[in-house]
């Protein structure tokens, strides 16, 4: 299989492989061959952390029409952000992330589809998330780039897929695998350079929609509720939504999980989700607009619990077209140092 083979028959191709199988490289290869040829090239980068494109935590898109584009790592037509710099925990976003910018790129009238997803292949996340991104999005070729088989599983489930022609090509024995030391360095490097000259913006909660555990989804409870919240957590409770599945609880400080049960029964739910104010702090979020599409990354800075408002971190100048917000499950601060999980 050569680029002229695919350039002839076309595309989508989606490249599949371990960390430092060498995908990036072979994707650069296949768009500059492209883009030498005078054609337009969809790049979705499909790896939360280690994107070529865009900020690790989301998807990105870009599109080029020309080989020295390539090696100039510009802003991202479109993202979608998935939450984290690993796709477990977030296989619902990852999927629908691929799904939209794929949507979005046939717009564009390219004259190829690339999609280079994340090295993650083994275990169940990995097989569930390689076999739907696959099915939703049905390439025409599949690049498994494996030393031995590593990547079979991945593939075998679509072996006899109609129009899909999986072409195995071994690792160059150049190609290098990072450490995680290594790799997460370079993703603290990748979150600097982003929030580089970020600043802060106030958020309306009323403004927006909110995907996360409960917070503006629910009905915001009154004083007498959080006095008994508070009495019944054993915690200073400063902000509650009743929503018919779920009651959200917001505390300053620790609170008695042995509690929770108490408060379930009197609000009749099926679940509560308590979270300490301070979790918030620091929080990764995507800012996203009408369509449910990253317009830019934010950092959690404060939540204002009289008002709802959220304060945030971002390199966005306006936030006006901010929609909806979608909070993740990393935190990072503005200098790129990754804080752990939420």
């Amino acid at each position: 299989m050569s680029a002229a083979e695919i350039a002839a028959h076309g595309g989508p191709v989606m490249v599949i492989g371990a960390p430092g199988s060498g995908k990036t490289t072979f994707c650069l290869y296949l768009a500059g061959y492209f883009c030498r040829h005078g054609r337009r090239v969809a790049w979705i980068d499909a790896d939360p952390g280690q994107p070529y494109i865009g900020p690790p935590a989301a998807f990105s898109l870009g599109l080029y029409t020309d080989a020295e584009e390539l090696l100039r790592r510009k802003m991202p037509l479109a993202m979608g952000f998935v939450g984290n710099t690993s796709p477990v925990g977030h296989l619902l976003d990852a999927v629908t992330a691929v799904q939209k910018l794929y949507n979005r790129a046939i717009t564009l009238s390219p004259d190829l589809v690339l999609i280079n997803t994340c090295g993650l292949v083994n275990g169940g996340a990995a097989r569930e998330l390689k076999y739907h991104e696959i099915d939703m999005l049905a390439p025409h070729y599949i690049i498994a780039l494996q030393q031995k088989n590593e990547v079979e599983h991945i593939v075998s489930p679509h072996a006899h897929r109609e129009g899909l022609l999986i072409t195995r090509l071994p690792v160059s024995p150049d190609a290098k695998v990072s450490t995680g030391e290594a790799r997460k360095a370079g993703r603290e490097q990748r979150f600097k350079e982003y929030f580089r000259g970020a600043d802060f913006h106030d958020i309306a909660l009323g403004d927006v929609g909110v995907h996360g555990p409960g917070l503006g989804t629910g009905e915001r409870l009154g004083f007498r509720d959080i006095n008994l919240l508070s009495n019944a957590l054993q915690s200073i409770v400063v902000h509650a939504e009743l929503s018919a599945d779920r009651l959200f609880v917001i505390t300053d400080g620790d609170y008695s999980e042995e509690e929770q049960y108490t408060a379930r029964e009197r609000y009749g739910v099926r679940e509560i989700f308590v979270v300490k104010r301070s979790e918030l702090d620091y929080l990764l979020i995507g800012l996203n607009d009408d369509k449910n599409l990253c317009l830019g990354l934010g950092i959690v800075r404060d939540l204002d619990v009289k008002e709802l408002t959220l304060r945030v971190i971002t390199p966005l100048r306006d936030v006006t077209s901010v929609r909806h917000i979608a909070l993740g499950s990393l935190k990072v601060n503005p200098a790129g140092s990754e804080l752990g999980q939420w």
